[in-house]
């Protein structure tokens, strides 16, 4: 190679190398926690480590499998140690944009290849000349800036696609995604890494080179066309599974809710209806001063409603009536209970969220307690209340302390997510539909673990600017 023509490659490959870098930092940038200045820190790493993999490449250090696999190591790398967020999703959006990246440009290379065979061949009717021609520098380079091109142009358009992918999933969920991903990835690898090596191009005598190019160049492009619709229906197809067991879960809490609203409606009027009845009987205590027996029989009045007085006097009979039953659950598993819950006059967040944000909560607390060993003494703490125009609320339960701390951190961001622990399978089960809930009124979850004490808070803006809301 002339020192021209290897001067033109040089140029032509930091110039889409270069594309190629902005367009995974953008993609990185979305997804994860970080900014201009992450996204160009990792860009510079990212380069840099590619441009040192090309140098050895070049110098004939580094085979091609090598350098590919190097790289994407080196992506995810960079992109653990530069963004922040779950290391699982991390991970997941690395290997989503090598996947991405690699199909594409495999797949436009074969593709255009085939095209550009297909095109000398009718041009200038000599399979061997047509051959020796396709494969020239200048070919090599425009098929270069084009699958480049389709590339970056994939990562930009695919990058808002995946933004549900990336919404409220667990760290497991992520990592399940990403194995099978990475396996497509290297399966390309070596195959891409064979074709080169002319290991697909196979000569029985019957054959020229320029049919032997076009076959392994087809192959490579059914291949990686099958791959990558592999991967999108993989992808997509996790998310639509998550997405309908979410709703499920949503669905089975208003279910629960109705029911309970049937059930305490349904009690109300039962006492309303035989209202008449109760007062002629307390008048006849009253009158014959038998203030016990009146008392006693009060106390039934209000169990019978659902209304017994006790803790649960909130401002809302929605949820004076959950926390009511909730109550009773957690008197019958001898479980201590503490509530002090306040919902401000005219609040804007409707009763069905709330229902849905504090009955998932206090199922997960009920449920941890019931898990306790018996020599631990079981309990439930719920506050709620206004703090700087935001309705604030807490509720703390007792959980077994055994490898709590390796199980679950205290750390959790502001958004719900953990910065580095994750969420308790028994405890993550209603999260999904609590945040789902706390999204709505652009608020946020923390949770965490301490001690043998579990600690979830959920903090939602009682104010906030026209059209914020979702």
């Amino acid at each position: 190679m002339s020192g021209a023509a290897g001067l033109w490659d040089g140029v032509l490959w930091l110039a889409c190398s270069l594309l190629y870098v902005r367009s995974i930092s953008r993609f990185l940038g979305r997804h994860l926690s970080g900014g201009r200045l992450k996204e160009g820190i990792f860009g510079l790493l990212l380069f840099c480590g590619r441009l040192l993999l090309k140098i050895q490449m070049a110098g004939g250090g580094v085979p091609y499998i090598l350098y590919a696999v190097s790289s994407h190591i080196l992506l995810g790398i960079f992109s653990i140690a530069v963004f922040g967020g779950e290391k699982a999703k991390q991970f997941l959006a690395a290997v989503l944009a090598v996947v991405m990246t690699e199909l594409i440009w495999n797949f436009g290379e074969s593709f255009l290849s085939c095209v550009a065979l297909l095109l000398f061949r009718v041009a200038e009717g000599n399979g061997q000349a047509a051959a020796a021609i396709a494969i020239g520098p200048w070919t090599g380079r425009i098929l270069t800036i084009m699958t480049y091109g389709a590339g970056i142009w994939a990562v930009s358009r695919l990058s808002k696609a995946l933004d549900p992918v990336f919404a409220g999933k667990r760290g497991s969920w992520y990592l399940c995604l990403s194995m099978p991903l990475m396996f497509i990835v290297l399966v390309t690898d070596l195959v891409n890494w064979a074709a080169s090596n002319g290991i697909m191009v196979q000569d029985w005598g019957k054959f020229g080179l320029y049919e032997n190019q076009l076959f392994s160049h087809g192959a490579m492009c059914v291949f990686i066309g099958l791959s990558m619709a592999a991967a999108v229906f993989y992808v997509f197809g996790m998310d639509k599974i998550w997405r309908e067991a979410q709703e499920r879960e949503q669905y089975r809490a208003q279910v629960a809710y109705y029911e309970m609203m049937e059930e305490q409606y349904s009690r109300i009027e039962r006492l309303r209806h035989d209202m008449k009845n109760h007062l002629l009987a307390l008048e006849n205590l009253t009158r014959n001063q038998q203030w016990q027996q009146a008392l006693e029989y009060l106390h039934g009045m209000t169990a019978m409603g659902g209304v017994d007085a006790g803790d649960e006097v909130t401002g809302s009979l929605v949820m004076d009536a959950l926390l009511y039953h909730k109550r009773q659950q957690a008197l019958e598993m001898d479980i201590r209970w503490q509530c002090d819950v306040r919902v401000p006059k005219d609040c804007p967040v409707k009763e069905m969220d709330l229902c849905i944000i504090a009955g998932n909560i206090l199922d997960n607390a009920l449920e941890a307690c019931a898990r306790l060993h018996k020599k631990e003494e079981p309990f439930i703490r719920v506050y709620m209340g206004t703090v700087k125009k935001c309705l604030f609320l807490e509720a703390q339960n007792s959980m077994a302390k055994e490898g709590t701390e390796d199980r679950i951190k205290s750390d959790g961001d502001i958004d719900g997510r953990q910065k580095n622990g994750r969420i308790l399978p028994r405890h993550g089960l209603g999260l999904g539909n609590i945040r789902s809930a706390v999204e709505r009124y652009n608020g946020a979850v923390r949770v965490g673990a301490e001690n043998g004490v579990f600690t979830i808070s959920v903090l939602l803006p009682l104010y906030w600017e026209e059209g914020r809301r979702r």
